[in-house]
């Protein structure tokens, strides 16, 4: 046993970002959690860089390279765990075909981690396995292709980054004698030919096609399949992944320089498995649509997803897959769904996770829960042997990173697994972004294909230097305007002159040349009123419906009250809200006016489905009623109230100073 002396010491925050860009050149691991969500996601991270030892399996060839004097030394603790042959700094092994379950490979790891007599979280293997080292778990040949399969470091000292504290654990082996540094090896660095992207447009739609044959004849019930797109790089990846953890925080991120000129990294949204104690914890995610323009679109976004049946049966087959891995190395009895279709906004989607959990039984390790989590149903499919098949028939590239897991694997039993998802692999100035779905019999070829370009953007746009988040066109709102308001009792006036200060309008004490506003409030007498205030006016909600009595409407009383209703509308030719559209809005009232009880010298400018006016216009003088509110929070999807309100602002403004009626086309 290698007896292990462990000590710590706090550093200032600032030091995880200094990590991050040693990992630029420099060997390592980082990954972390960059979310908070109670019971499931805790924000914090390990890294670590510059390691003593790291293990490469490439095809079938294992090889140990020692990286510090400690390395040299834990090389000869290394050298008798199997038929190892020197190398150039290490040691290497060819495993020839067998059968052995797990592969032989793990039995290194797992006797090499053995070794230590200690049980520390911060000590442990740090890196990540490709997607097919599902292999490592059923006994199944690795093929002599030299791709690379796995690749785990094996620290000194390890980065610990928690909510209140910052700290750097380091270890000391007292029974090793460090062996002096011997002439670094130079590792061939890795090309990548092409820029282009794996598949042509249309080419992801054709291979979900060819997928719904197989989910049509019932050999798999659900499928994943995936593309690569490939850009060139203008920013470090380190500054690129600094944009992710800033204004993209996921769940499960990631940054690893795996040598020869290899670096990934991503922001995953799927804990592929993680243990802590006797709990073995999962949270599959299935079901994806794109964030919305603003927080009401992000909410009716949200009904899409959690209406949609596809949706609920992918993450319903990855959760039930999920839970059958687990009762493989859990108690019998002991699986629970802690949580059912959570819904988390990320910064450019929104997805449905699962929370699933079991107690892990007392002859398991790390390494059996890794390999019964491999090649999970959210990047393969169900039954999971059919869909790999599927998977290595349709896909016209090898997967390598995309789908695998990025791993720490402690001496104290605990691990976290990450799926390699939303990941970028990084050679040389290209980039290779992978992306997927899952499929179900009902999916839509285009509609995946589309899916998987959504995925994809958030880590092109930080890899050419721009933010994740994809900013809408800001409104030139260059033309201002000053209001008078009346608010005749609106009880939500305050609110009224906020609105308006958003789309440039300035509420100021009485001035003849000013629009007059008349709020949302009852006025017996509107005639009385406008006979002593002529200016251009806008009337809001209640004052509108007053205004359009007293001009010679028929108001109706509702069947039910419409408060903080939400009810879309069409714009009408002509008139203030031409070009508009179709627009959601909010009311609050118990009274309308149809479009056939109009006043004669009124058009409706925007009516509901049912007929309801919603915003009207005057023929032959400068007035707007627009009945509803524009400021509610009902009004506010796309701006929709804002728009609104700016048109009318506008139309009176000009009717006035042109000195006649308009027929705007354009607002």
């Amino acid at each position: 046993m290698i007896r292990v002396e462990r000590t710590e010491r706090d550093v200032p925050a600032g030091e995880v970002e200094a990590l991050l860009d040693a990992l630029d050149s420099r060997l390592g691991t980082w990954l972390g959690c960059d979310v908070e969500a109670e019971g499931l996601y805790q924000r914090e991270s390990m890294g670590c860089v510059d390691p003593a030892v790291g293990f490469f399996l490439d095809g079938n060839l294992l090889t140990v390279r020692s990286f510090s004097p400690v390395g040299h030394a834990l090389l000869e603790k290394i050298r008798p765990l199997a038929v190892f042959e020197p190398a150039p700094g290490g040691l290497v092994i060819r495993f020839a075909e067998t059968k052995s379950v797990p592969h032989p490979v793990i039995g290194v790891l797992r006797a090499f981690l053995g070794q230590f007599a200690c049980g520390y979280r911060e000590l442990a293997l740090f890196g990540a396995f490709s997607f097919d080292y599902y292999r490592l778990a059923d006994g199944a040949d690795l093929p002599a292709d030299g791709k690379r399969r796995m690749v785990l470091y094996f620290p000194e000292r390890v980065l610990v980054a928690e909510s209140l504290r910052t700290k750097w654990v380091e270890f000391r082996f007292p029974d090793l004698t460090p062996v002096p540094d011997r002439a670094p090896v130079a590792l061939e660095q890795l090309k990548l030919q092409s820029i282009s992207d794996d598949l042509l447009p249309g080419g992801h739609a054709r291979q979900v096609r060819l997928g719904r044959e197989r989910l049509l004849s019932g050999e798999v019930f659900s499928l994943v399949l995936s593309q690569t797109f490939r850009r060139r790089v203008t920013v470090k990846p380190s500054a690129a992944f600094s944009q992710l953890r800033r204004l993209n925080p996921y769940p499960a991120m990631f940054f690893a320089n795996l040598s020869c000129g290899e670096i990934l990294f991503g922001a995953s949204p799927d804990v592929q498995v993680r243990v802590r104690g006797e709990l073995v914890e999962s949270a599959p995610v299935c079901g994806t649509v794109r964030r919305g323009a603003d927080p009401v679109d992000d909410a009716d976004q949200c009904l899409v997803l959690l209406n949609s049946t596809k949706e609920e049966a992918s993450l319903a087959a990855c959760a039930d897959s999920d839970r059958n891995d687990k009762a493989k190395v859990c108690e019998p009895g002991s699986l629970e769904l802690v949580s059912s279709r959570r819904v988390h906004f990320f910064s450019t989607i929104i997805h449905t996770i699962d929370h699933t959990r079991g107690r892990r039984r007392s002859d398991v390790d790390v390494f059996d829960v890794l390999l019964a989590h491999s090649a999970p149903a959210t990047v393969t499919g169900i039954p999971k042997p059919a869909a790999i098949l599927a998977i290595e028939t349709i896909e016209s590239t090898w997967r390598g990173w995309y789908a695998g897991a990025v791993v720490r694997l402690a001496t104290d039993g605990s691990m976290d697994a990450f799926t390699v998802l939303r990941a970028a692999r990084v050679v040389g100035d290209i980039a290779e972004v992978r992306t997927g779905g899952n499929l179900l019999v009902d999916s839509d070829p285009e509609s995946e294909e589309e899916e998987t370009q959504l995925k994809a953007q958030t880590l092109i746009r930080v890899l050419c230097g721009e933010s994740p988040r994809q900013k809408p066109p800001a409104e030139p709102f260059t033309r201002r305007f000053e209001a008078a308001l009346w608010d005749a009792g609106d009880p939500m006036g305050a609110l009224l002159i906020e609105c308006l200060a958003s789309v440039s309008c300035e509420v100021l004490p009485d001035k003849p040349d000013s629009v007059a506003i008349l709020g949302d409030g009852r006025i017996e007498d509107v005639n009385q009123w406008l006979k002593n205030d002529v200016r251009p006016l806008i009337a809001i909600g209640a004052g509108g419906l007053s205004l359009l009595k007293a001009a010679g409407g028929q108001l109706t009383t509702l069947a039910e009250p419409r408060f903080a209703r939400r009810v879309q509308g069409q714009a009408q030719e002509g008139g203030f809200a031409n070009g508009l559209g179709t627009v959601e809005v909010g009311l609050y009232t118990t009274i309308g006016i149809k479009s056939d009880a109009m006043p004669a010298t009124w058009r409706p400018a925007i009516v509901s489905l049912e007929g309801w006016v919603l915003a009207a216009w005057a023929l032959d003088r400068p007035q707007v009623a627009i009945l509803c509110r524009p400021d509610s929070v009902q009004s506010s999807k796309h701006g929709a109230g804002r728009k609104l309100l700016r048109a009318a602002l506008e139309w009176v403004s000009d009717w006035k100073a042109e000195g006649k009626r308009l027929s705007k086309t354009n607002i």
